[in-house]
């Protein structure tokens, strides 16, 4: 059957709608994790590993959702254009619509990692011999207590928690794909297949986006409850040492996770034993903590070794990809014409335009005698084809890294090819170092 603009025009209005409440659903997070939450993990051994993998997962989160809702407001405004030709094409006569679009969004967050999240623990008052001589021990022991913020951590965990359960977002990829039903019917199946294609695109992303959301929250969830835990258990355990020894504790006290302190004065040896059992009573509270799987650490002491894998349910990679094949969404132009036949959809095809570009630099450096700038295995006249399908992801295993200057890195590990997107062009080259040139050396 044939669509008519109508449809063209409900889809349309329908995507930016979409579009719309997604933005008001993330900006809460984008406000928090700006403000309220930075530097929420601490920098002791692990809260530094924590907070490191939880910017990771909440960049590409963040980033994936900002272009899903820009991808979603260009993508309605082609529709819109699309259903204004074929409207005109049978003189049907559509009102002019709207067409204006949005520029692609890199998103910019603070780290979660504080500079110094200070020791993990405060003075509870007294004597001043044991506290001092604690703190001592700590640092030559440990070197720092768990550090993170408990309060701004559970405002991290209320926040994602908000926007990883709200409904806009937890339907979005069902609404996407109603939305693409819409078009099941199309006689023409070539346009059909290119416009579900996108929906297909916007449909992944917004299902990625879920997913990582959900388990964002879910792990500063995990990281707030561990470390209250973690503070009254020690306060508990430094509480009930064995009588004649003074110390004192109390939990979640100020931005410390406990506090301890010696009231009653003693002799050296006195402090020393207090502030051994002290330290006892910290380690063993933290054998028991669920901070030792959170932070990936077995031991408090110096040197050991953190495996954080607390966000490995954030699909990283997969996020990654979306937010490259939206910008190529989001770049898409429309133009109106009004006296136009309907022949022609109204959109130019940006991705190609750029690897005509990028392909033209690279071969003008490769006449020039620039030695790397070239792809084991594709002929010049066929770049600029292999250059569209790496700015698409249709490649297997390749990677994307986000630059400066907001350029985009491929990485092509079948020819070992960098392929660099910088606006409208870009070039392509074979490095030496290889992946380790892509990983390491790109800025």
């Amino acid at each position: 059957m044939n669509i008519d603009w109508q449809t063209y025009y409900e889809a349309a209005k329908k995507c930016q709608d979409l579009a719309t409440e997604l933005r008001k659903a993330d900006k809460p997070v984008h406000d928090a994790v700006k403000g309220d939450c930075k530097g929420m993990a601490g920098d002791a051994n692990g809260c530094k590993q924590w907070g490191q993998s939880y910017d990771q997962a909440a960049h590409h989160t963040l980033q994936a959702s900002a272009s899903l809702a820009n991808a979603l407001t260009n993508y309605g405004a082609v529709l819109y254009a699309q259903g204004f030709h074929w409207g005109n094409s049978n003189k049907s006569n559509p009102p002019r619509p709207d067409t204006r679009q949005v520029g692609d969004y890199t998103v910019d967050l603070p780290t979660s990692v504080p500079i110094d999240g200070g020791r993990g623990f405060d003075d509870h008052g007294g004597v001043k011999a044991f506290f001092d001589k604690l703190v001592l021990e700590v640092a030559d022991k440990f070197g720092k207590l768990p550090n993170a913020d408990a309060a701004k951590l559970d405002k991290a965990r209320s926040t994602w928690h908000t926007f990883a359960t709200h409904q806009t977002l937890t339907n979005a990829a069902a609404d996407i794909a109603t939305i693409s039903a819409m078009f099941d019917g199309m006689d023409d199946a070539t346009n059909r297949q290119l416009i579900q294609d996108h929906f297909t695109t916007l449909k992944t992303g917004a299902g990625n986006v879920a997913t990582g959301a959900q388990n964002i929250a879910t792990a500063a969830g995990q990281y707030h409850d561990a470390t209250v835990s973690f503070g009254h258990d020690t306060a508990n355990k430094i509480n009930w040492l064995e009588a004649g020894v003074a110390a004192a504790a109390v939990a979640g006290v100020a931005l410390a996770i406990f506090t301890v302190g010696m009231s009653v004065e003693a002799a050296a040896e006195g402090i020393a034993t207090a502030v051994t059992a002290t330290i006892g009573a910290i380690q063993e509270a933290f054998a028991s903590s669920a901070l030792v799987e959170i932070l990936g650490v077995t031991t408090l002491a110096i040197g050991a070794v953190a495996a954080v894998k607390a966000f490995e349910a954030v699909p990283v990679n997969d996020l990654e990809k979306d937010a490259a094949k939206l910008a190529a969404i989001i770049a898409m132009k429309v133009f109106i014409d009004d006296h136009g036949d309907g022949s022609g959809p109204g959109i130019e095809d940006p991705t190609r335009e750029i690897a005509k570009n990028i392909a033209e630099h690279a071969n003008g450096r490769g006449q020039q005698g620039t030695g790397d700038h070239y792809v084991k295995g594709v002929a010049p006249e066929n770049l600029a084809d292999y250059v569209e399908k790496v700015l698409n992801n249709e490649l297997p295993n390749e990677e994307t890294r986000y630059l400066s200057n907001g350029r985009i890195a491929y990485w092509d590990p079948a020819t070992g090819a960098v392929v660099i997107e910088n606006g409208n062009g870009g070039s392509v080259y074979t490095p030496k170092d290889g992946h380790d040139y892509f990983e390491h050396e790109l800025r």
